[in-house]
């Protein structure tokens, strides 16, 4: 468990860094139409169907910067959200403040982590996390996501929030995958289900990254409620297919707006 939460430090780390110099915000795109936090996920859920057709992992990371005690902040969360008084402890120089629970039966149930860690005089940063696994309840998920949201509304903060989901392929494609030389095993099966998603949506590749185990690429898609700044372009998601080294097997990962866990 503690590895795991020095993890999630790490992870909220990296995100407060990517906040400050993106500015993530939650957007609908299309002027003069206004997607409720539920409807919103429900389209990027719908879109992540098409991405992975057995998707092991779902995380939501609400984010919100604050001024005041990140401590008493924490703790009023943790109320609401119904989870343990926060813990605190040391992280890079910085206070973190964390609690964790879980919703639901065993096997279906969303894990909910709160972190709050001081970044500066007077000043916090707020992260709560919604896990799934293989057999999430999703209409568990899209509730509390839908819950959090208000609730961190209701303790004053102006809040964001993203969407990461991951698996493994098939085993005849990740066999077809591991097949012939390094480029085939990330760009063929990354082909086939980029070819899904341009006929469910009007994207625009904006950026691209590939090494011999590794393609990534980023869309505009200005149909997904979710957007970033990166440079001159906005981005709505990004997609990600890795060879993982010494196994043969092949994870996907698709991000909105952008990727936020390890892929």
């Amino acid at each position: 468990m503690l590895s795991r939460w020095m993890n999630t430090a790490i992870i909220a780390t990296a995100i407060i860094i990517l906040i400050g110099v993106t500015q993530v915000y939650t957007e609908n795109a299309a002027a003069g139409r206004s997607l409720s936090k539920a409807a919103g996920l429900e389209q990027l859920l719908h879109t992540a169907d098409d991405v992975i057709e057995h998707a092991d992992q779902w995380v939501i990371k609400w984010q919100a910067e604050g001024k005041g005690d990140a401590r008493a902040q924490a703790a009023k969360l943790a109320v609401s959200l119904g989870l343990a008084d926060p813990v605190q402890i040391l992280q890079t120089g910085h206070h973190v403040y964390r609690s964790e629970g879980t919703v639901g039966v065993s096997g279906s149930a969303v894990e909910v982590l709160l972190n709050a860690a001081d970044t500066e005089e007077d000043r916090y940063y707020i992260i709560v996390q919604l896990l799934g696994g293989k057999k999430l309840d999703r209409q568990r998920l899209l509730s509390l996501h839908e819950q959090v949201g208000e609730i961190m509304a209701e303790s004053g903060l102006q809040a964001s929030w993203n969407m990461s989901v991951q698996g493994m392929l098939p085993t005849k494609d990740a066999s077809k995958a591991s097949m012939g030389d390094a480029d085939k095993k990330t760009g063929e099966p990354f082909a086939g289900i980029e070819a899904k998603l341009f006929r469910e949506l009007h994207m625009m590749e904006v950026e691209r990254y590939e090494d011999t185990a590794t393609k990534s690429v980023s869309y505009q898609a200005a149909e997904l409620p979710l957007q970033v700044q990166s440079g001159p372009h906005m981005l709505n998601m990004q997609l990600a297919v890795h060879q993982i080294s010494g196994q043969g097997d092949t994870r996907v990962t698709v991000g909105f707006p952008v990727i936020t866990i390890e892929y």
